[in-house]
């Protein structure tokens, strides 16, 4: 996926998960041939990958995903283009438009938000109704996510990454706040 243009088609998922899925959009080609385990997904791409198939492919054990799964109550599914920041897939975030101003990214919004001196728990108190702000500015700059956000519908977003705020930390949980903000997004387009 890379704003500005449009993105291939996503491959539906069935209605009945019996495992975590996580896309993966023609722009990770590149990433999936450095895998052993994931180079014969290129041709394929885009496509739902088992998480598991990823984990392993990664050198990741399982416990992060059970954890997850216990969490979410049954199969979630995640595509790097929900996240903010990325470094192993590719996403090129676009600029986007909030309260009246450009940023580079829904990153940079949300940073630019947090006051000077920085205040901790004024910053808790309000830090997800800034995310909520960059999420939907992100929509809106690159329509499709749309497309993606409608394809994941009816399973649960769970985004497993080692933050406990925005993600479920895959050894000790997590509020996955950014999932949550999508997910409302969809139920809103839905």
């Amino acid at each position: 996926v890379q704003y500005g243009r449009p993105m291939s088609a996503v491959p539906p998922l069935d209605a009945v998960l019996s495992e975590p899925m996580i896309f993966l959009s023609a722009a990770q080609r590149q990433v999936v041939q450095r895998y052993q385990h994931l180079a014969a997904l290129a041709d394929r791409l885009p496509c739902w990958v088992p998480a598991r198939t990823v984990a392993d492919a990664l050198g990741f054990d399982h416990s992060g995903i059970e954890l997850a799964l216990r969490l979410a109550g049954r199969p979630y599914v995640w595509a790097t283009e929900f996240e903010n920041v990325h470094s192993l897939w590719r996403y090129g975030e676009p600029n986007i438009l909030a309260d009246g101003k450009r940023y580079a990214c829904s990153e940079d919004y949300y940073q630019a938000q947090k006051t000077v001196p920085y205040d901790d728990g004024a910053w808790c108190a309000r830090r997800e109704g800034v995310m909520e702000v960059a999420v939907q500015a992100k929509l809106a700059a690159d329509p499709a996510l749309r497309t993606l956000l409608l394809a994941t519908a009816p399973h649960p977003l769970l985004s497993l990454k080692a933050d406990r705020v925005w993600g479920v930390d895959p050894r000790k949980g997590g509020d996955n706040l950014l999932a949550r903000l999508w997910e409302r997004l969809r139920e809103e387009l839905l």
